[in-house]
């Protein structure tokens, strides 16, 4: 920082303090200049908890100190520097007392001695310059919030119309108004100064020399005696001029003709002036630069106009006509310049006007390319920023001009490494699309890509090397920054697709999730239900995780998921809620009731450890950006679908061994189990039909589209898609996105089990009838055999014999088979490629249920006629 703005701001804060008449700036300023040095920002947490002990409340200071440095506000730490300074200096303290009403100071001594002598004070402010220190914390609250929230221009905007935070000019500059060149004096005169005498009482021939004299003047920025320029009322209005009544008619007509000349030149001079600095970004800066040196020319041609007048040559037609080569180039600025400051354009927007100008004067040579190289000159900073961006992978932004803004999130240490890749893949970096700059917009998604790939590289403990850093240049067809993006883009994708690939073995890893989640290992799942069926069938409250844990570790060491180097990675969780549950909230849209209601019931539903089980994968950084919360959660949804089939399919199979025992009693008894074998078939056939409908027709197939797929692709995002992509297929195919269907699955697959576990008990009985201890007869009710849940909808109703029982089950599972054809018929009729009607097919293969859905409505059709009859 120069020497002029560090008087500036030194000036600026004694005057916000009330001290000007104490302390006098020069002091602080030679300080600040001969060591800048010195100034070292190291332990600014410590600062602020010491400045927060003689607050009135400390907690609230620390969270806005946290607040505000994740949202990485570059002025907080100079400014907890200088409050740490000011409450530190003895000198500063006294001056600050001297300059406090009475009141005030007692106030500030009062809360700085109790506070020093006994700890954080909880009843008395602080009070710096008459203004508390939670207005100065809400001071500097707001303007963090304009620099992170909105641009910065919003924030200069506020500095420029209000005095809470920093003037526009210091008082030395209004005192001082000729350092402006846009009429410094136009309106701040008395009438009474202005008055002289008229000019229409010296002949014409004079009257054009001394008009000719103050032209050249009021060309310049200044007022004249004649020819004055009438006060702004708002700094984007355009000026006007006036000209003294008295001069010769023809005179003032020719003179008249230079004021759009003059209001051009004082729209430009303005923006000049206002933005050459950093208060509106570089990019204004760099454009105010440009537009600067094109001034400077004409105030040049101004001089040799001088000359041509010194040497009695220049006439006010000569002078119109000489101009006019410039006209056009001063219009084209006041055009440019006044849709700047209109808009209140800053950084990518302030190119998008010079692109969109630039593209419309296509047709006039020169003024395309003056605003040619305007735009180039005003890129110049954004392009820089751009090429840190897509060739470091860092955002160097700090008047927030960029259309990346760097989001800094919690630390990798702080979060699990799914939920860390959550955030930063989704919320570190975003994308502002009011700071893109029109040219720019089709590379826009390539442009954010290539910033995240490098982090990721450099992350992983990577040097970032690119093979060739090109310089980028604006031009109308977009060869100058296109090939450059593009060859970055490039190598940021396919460093980082080889690091997790090769590094990190993102194949195998997949694999490794399809071999748990999609039941691709066989031996393991049937040695895992075997090992944890009993424990599995308890209420989930009474299950006990760590034996959980212990039996999928001998599963594990026992099968041949022994070789899977990644087996470590696989972990179980209970979940509070079921499959069903689970996805009719994802898949629903509800109002705030059904949401409560929702909630509600969930509470109260008691599951089984069975419904709640589900495998949790653990992965690290970087795999996780693949493997994020909402493809873990998919890979649980189709696990927990398979899993609760599979194990009824191995409990169906223990039906089936029991009726073959049944088979070798007496005559009576077996007979009792004739209904119960067929219905067992139909059941166990639906149940072996599903799952290989699932594994062998849905999975297997695009799991290997999936890894066709995965073997071509260029960058991570296409990794990150088609994965999303094969899990999306494999859940709409599998019947989870479908609430009906999914419902009247689960349905189906929970009378099965409670089919199985009736069975299964009703064996005991049966062995006592053979026995002849006891009668299969005398069993009344079904839930005194069935182990279930109390609320299972089967369990509504108990029949009085085992053959109503077994009737009452086959009803069900008739009536809820047909229903799930009916409504995967009424798909296949919207959507011919459903892979769903392969399982009508086997389902139905031979028109059973649908003939016994014929006969029962025939039946039905009956009833009714005879009632009415």
């Amino acid at each position: 920082m120069g020497e002029f703005k560090i008087h500036h701001a030194v000036s600026e804060l004694i005057d916000s303090l009330g001290l000007t008449d104490l302390v006098a700036p020069e002091k602080f300023v030679k300080n600040l200049v001969t060591s800048p040095s010195q100034v070292q920002i190291s332990n600014t947490r410590e600062i602020v908890q010491s400045l927060a002990a003689v607050s009135s409340n400390p907690a609230e200071i620390i969270n806005k100190y946290e607040e505000l440095r994740d949202k990485n506000y570059a002025e907080l730490d100079p400014f907890v520097l200088i409050l740490s300074k000011m409450k530190e200096s003895k000198t500063m303290t006294r001056s600050v007392r001297a300059g406090l009403p009475k009141e005030s100071a007692k106030n500030y001594c009062t809360s700085t001695d109790s506070n020093q002598g006994s700890g954080p004070s909880t009843s008395t402010p602080i009070v710096v310059g008459g203004v508390k220190l939670k207005e100065l914390k809400s001071r500097l609250q707001t303007a963090s919030e304009g620099s992170v929230g909105h641009p910065v221009i919003e924030l200069a905007e506020k500095r420029c119309t209000t005095n809470e935070i920093i003037q526009r000019n210091p008082k030395w500059f209004q005192s001082r108004p000729f350092l402006s060149w846009d009429y410094p004096v136009a309106g701040l005169l008395d009438s009474h100064l202005l008055q002289v005498a008229p000019l229409g009482n010296v002949p014409v021939g004079d009257q054009e020399r001394i008009l000719l004299e103050e032209l050249l003047y009021v060309l310049s920025g200044f007022d004249g005696d004649y020819i004055r320029a009438l006060p702004l009322s708002s700094n984007i209005d355009e000026r006007k001029f006036e000209i003294d009544e008295s001069v010769d008619d023809s005179l003032k007509e020719m003179v008249r003709r230079f004021f759009p000349i003059l209001a051009s030149y004082s729209i430009i001079e303005r923006f000049y002036e206002s933005r050459s600095g950093f208060d509106f970004g570089m990019v204004n800066d760099a454009l105010a630069s440009a537009i600067g040196n094109l001034v400077h020319e004409y105030r040049i041609f101004v001089c040799q106009l001088e000359s041509l007048l010194l040497k009695s040559e220049l006439s006010l037609q000569k002078a119109w006509y000489l101009l006019q080569p410039n006209v056009a180039t001063l219009h084209q600025l006041h055009h440019v310049t006044l849709s700047l400051m209109r808009a209140k354009a800053q950084g990518g927007q302030v190119l998008s006007v010079l692109h969109q100008q630039t593209m419309e004067a296509m047709g006039n040579d020169k003024q395309q390319k003056l605003l040619l190289s305007l735009t180039r000159s005003a890129a110049q900073p954004y392009w820089e920023i751009l090429q840190k961006w897509i060739y470091q992978g860092s955002v160097e932004d700090p008047y927030l001009e960029f259309m990346v803004e760097d989001h800094q999130v919690v630390s990798m240490d702080k979060l699990s490494p799914t939920a860390y890749s959550d955030d930063y893949w989704e919320k570190r970096y975003t994308l502002r699309r009011d700071r893109v700059p029109s040219f720019l917009l089709p590379l826009t998604d390539q442009i954010l890509r290539t910033g995240k790939y490098l982090n990721v590289i450099k992350q992983c403990g990577m040097k970032v090397k690119p093979p060739k850093v090109d310089d980028l240049c604006y031009t109308l067809d977009g060869f100058g920054y296109k090939e450059a993006i593009e060859k970055a883009y490039s190598y940021a994708s396919e460093t980082l697709l080889h690091v997790l690939m090769q590094d990190y073995d993102l194949l195998g890893r997949l694999k490794s999730v399809k071999y748990y989640f999609f039941l691709n290992a066989g031996d393991f799942i049937l040695h895992f239900l075997s090992l944890c069926g009993a424990e599995l069938v308890k209420n989930v409250d009474d299950v006990m995780p760590s034996r959980l844990e212990s039996l999928l570790e001998l599963a594990l060491r026992t099968s041949t998921a022994n070789a899977d180097p990644f087996k470590d990675d696989l972990g179980l969780e209970l979940l509070s809620y079921d499959l069903t549950t689970q996805m009719v909230r994802i898949l629903s849209i509800q109002t705030h009731e059904e949401r409560v209601d929702g909630n509600h019931s969930m509470d109260h539903v008691r599951l089984t450890g069975l419904e709640a089980f589900s495998f949790m994968y653990r992965v690290r950084w970087p795999v996780s950006l693949v493997f994020t919360t909402k493809v873990m959660a998919c890979y649980q949804m189709i696990f927990r679908h398979l899993f609760l089939t599979k194990y009824v399919e191995n409990l169906l199979g223990r039906v089936w061994i029991s009726h073959k025992i049944v088979r070798n009693y007496a005559f009576p008894t077996s007979q009792w189990y004739n209904n119960a074998f067929a219905l067992r078939h139909r059941m166990l056939h639906f149940i072996q039909n599903l799952l290989y409908y699932i594994t062998v027709e849905v999975l297997e197939p695009s799991w290997q589209v999936f890894v066709e797929k995965i073997r071509k692709v260029d960058n991570v995002d296409q990794v990150i898609s088609t994965h999303m992509e094969l899990l999306n297929i494999c859940m709409k195919e599998s019947m989870l996105t479908d609430p009906a269907l999914l419902q009247t699955a689960t349905k189906l697959i929970k009378l099965c089990e409670a089919f199985a576990h009736f069975i299964l008990k009703m064996h005991r009985h049966a062995k006592e009838a053979e026995m002849g201890l006891s009668s299969l007869a005398n069993v009344t009710s079904l839930s005194e055999v069935l182990l279930t849940s109390p609320g299972d909808v089967f369990l509504q109703e108990n029949s009085d014999t085992f053959d109503q029982n077994v009737a009452r089950m086959e009803l069900q599972f008739t009536t809820l088979l047909a229903d799930l054809l009916h409504r995967i018929a009424e798909m296949g009729h919207e959507s011919y490629d459903s892979h769903m009607l392969t399982l009508l097919n086997r389902l139905d293969f031979n028109n059973y249920y649908t003939e016994k859905v014929i006969q029962f409505t025939l039946k039905s059709n009956q009833t009714d006629e005879t009632i009415s009859g």
